[in-house]
């Protein structure tokens, strides 16, 4: 298994641990549902902190632009509550960051902590309180990674529950027999290619906008490959694999057009850890060679150690009408649903001899 110099250890998700607000099973479920879009989080503070340091210490690390995507979208959109206002109709909300200034005994060191399912179901709820505006800007901004990469990973963690409650049984099930691997896969996604060297898989959809209907595009393309050496993980060696098999197997509407990378916008690219493997993860645009489209891509390759391959499952939007960030969050849930599996065996017919005494 390759370890390369610059692998972190764990995800940074692995290590955080995230206070439950309830033991019990039953009281999770007496819990309403979250309520709220995606990708937005209610804060609750003053006016006073919302304006000074701390307001600006939120907008940094949430306003800062979601990778790689062909217009600025922030990682999350911030909606300001002051304490007054915040009801039980605020409170299931999905993404709630609770803040306090107040001198007082338990504000004497700034503190931030970081709840699952205070008050809904699914919901990421986070309270921070310090004694004055800067100890607790100073308190946030040094957690604010850890915040928006508990809030980023639970929002595409949401968008793969709602998938698993209708997913496409046939595709995974030819999945699992074609390449041991299994992947939630939307009900209305379709095979658009399928082959000894790769498989692609087509979702289309309608979304409103200014009073009309638009179209939407997602894909998913699944391929293998032989795992030689740590340099297959490399970032060059991914986008020259990726835009190998794309030019090869994906073509663009038009004659001669076909699918490659956008390398004007420089691609994010990350080694980490996927269900306890080394991966890497690469973020960037994609382009119609000789056409005008293009938009967002997301990549996952991992070794698979039962056959000593590199599998890299990747995701793209294609949303010339909307914002990216959502789709490309249900984009990653989807990829990130990638699970190891093995077929289902033929059934065997038995053959039972019976020996029965003659009766005389």
């Amino acid at each position: 298994m390759p370890i390369p110099k610059a692998i972190k250890t764990v995800l940074l998700l692995a290590l955080v641990v995230i206070s439950g607000c309830g033991s019990q099973e039953g009281a999770r479920y007496a819990l309403p549902g979250k309520v709220g879009a995606s990708g937005e989080i209610v804060v609750v503070c003053e006016n006073s902190v919302w304006l000074g340091a701390v307001g600006d210490t939120l907008r940094s690390v949430f306003g800062q632009p979601f990778p790689v995507l062909p217009q600025y979208e922030p990682w999350f959109d911030l909606v300001h509550l002051t304490p007054e206002s915040f009801d039980r109709f605020w409170k299931p909300h999905r993404n709630i960051i609770d803040l306090e200034v107040a001198d007082r005994v338990d504000t004497q060191s700034p503190n931030v902590s970081i709840y699952r399912e205070k008050y809904s179901r699914h919901q990421i709820y986070i309270e921070g309180a310090a004694r004055t505006s800067g100890d607790l800007a100073f308190a946030l901004s040094d957690r604010g990674d850890e915040m928006r990469s508990i809030l980023h990973r639970t929002e595409v963690d949401r968008f793969g529950q709602l998938m698993a409650l209708d997913e496409n049984e046939v595709i995974k099930a030819e999945l699992v027999e074609w390449m041991q691997l299994e992947l939630t896969v939307p009900r209305d996604a379709r095979w658009a290619k399928k082959n000894d060297e790769m498989g692609w898989i087509d979702r289309q959809l309608t979304r409103m906008k200014g009073g009309d209907n638009h179209d939407v595009q997602q894909g998913f393309v699944i391929y293998r490959e032989a795992y030689v050496s740590d340099q297959q993980f490399s970032m060059q060696a991914r986008l020259d694999k990726r835009n190998a098999v794309m030019r090869k197997h994906l073509p663009g509407p038009t004659k001669g057009s076909y699918m490659t990378t956008e390398m004007r916008y420089v691609p994010s690219y990350e080694e980490t850890v996927f269900n306890g493997q080394f991966a890497s993860e690469l973020r960037g645009l994609w382009r119609i060679e000789n056409n005008y489209m293009g938009g967002p891509f997301y990549s996952l390759t991992i070794l698979d150690e039962r056959s000593g391959e590199l599998v890299t499952v990747e995701g793209y939007t294609y949303a010339p009408y909307f914002d990216k960030r959502e789709y490309m969050r249900e984009v990653e849930s989807i990829v990130r649903s990638l699970q190891w599996a093995e077929p289902t065996p033929e059934p065997t017919l038995e053959t039972t001899t019976e020996t029965k005494s003659e009766v005389e």
